[in-house]
């Protein structure tokens, strides 16, 4: 069952690797979480998963599924029929998958993007492992803050290259505009803030009307986002924005 399960799981079915397995009856019963009601349909089953089925049929074992109900605070799923782009981006909290979609920011499932024959999902999942463990670090604010933290904001960082790898795979597949979201931090002063450039092209970041409460900077030359420092993003915000909230937001000074 593990192995099916860890097949899901690359092929963006279940999201998580905590599964609670107990014997029921004289079955064995996993309890998981999946990015919508028909996750496990057959349709959306990728190489790996379909091996996994025919090894465990060749055994004599069976495997079915049923919706228990909605998780309450899992992430609301896309549900656009034709999303115009797609951005990468997770934080230590996130447990759903680290593709959202830019017109409503909901979640979206990998397996919509079809991984190749031969492959799964496994860069992308990759990517999000270590980009969490990056982002747990800088929350934590003890050991390694400052490396992780360099890894998330610099556009030429190991996590930054290999995730704007996945998004070109993924933007290749999908024949859609895919973004990276650049993390900042900390900035020196709101002067020179506002006259940071894109890392990517040294060209005038684009400033949007700060789509979804999070992105404040936009290069479509680079497909990058970021957004203005958060410990002096008050000073862009109006008042009515006093209620942002952020699971990503740095230590305190």
């Amino acid at each position: 069952m593990i192995l099916y399960l860890g097949a899901l799981r690359m092929n963006g079915q279940v999201c998580g690797s905590d599964w609670p397995i107990v014997m029921e009856n004289g079955c064995y019963v996993a309890t998981v979480l999946a990015p919508a009601a028909d996750s496990l349909d057959a349709r959306y089953n990728g190489t790996h998963v379909r091996q996994r089925i025919a090894d465990a049929r060749q055994a004599g074992v069976t495997f079915a599924w049923s919706v228990i109900g909605e998780q309450s605070d899992s992430a609301q799923a896309c549900g656009c029929a034709d999303p115009s782009a797609y951005l990468l981006f997770t934080t230590y909290l996130t447990v759903e998958s680290p593709v959202q979609c830019m017109d409503c920011f909901g979640v979206v499932p990998l397996y919509r993007f079809k991984a190749p024959p031969d492959a799964d999902f496994y860069d992308v999942m990759s990517w999000q492992s270590d980009y969490q463990s990056c982002d747990q670090l800088q929350m934590n604010c003890t050991v390694l803050e400052q490396a992780a933290t360099g890894q998330m904001s610099a556009v030429d960082s190991a996590l930054s290259l290999a995730g704007r790898a996945c998004c070109a795979r993924l933007s290749e597949r999908s024949g859609k505009p895919f973004y990276y979201y650049l993390y900042r931090g900390k900035g020196r002063s709101a002067a020179q803030e506002a006259l940071r450039r894109c890392p990517g092209c040294d060209a005038p970041w684009h400033s949007p009307a700060t789509p979804h409460g999070v992105f404040d900077l936009r290069c479509d030359q680079c497909r990058l986002l970021s957004n203005l420092a958060f410990n002096l993003r008050g000073s862009y915000m109006m008042a009515a924005s006093d209620t942002f909230s952020d699971p990503i937001s740095p230590c305190p000074p």
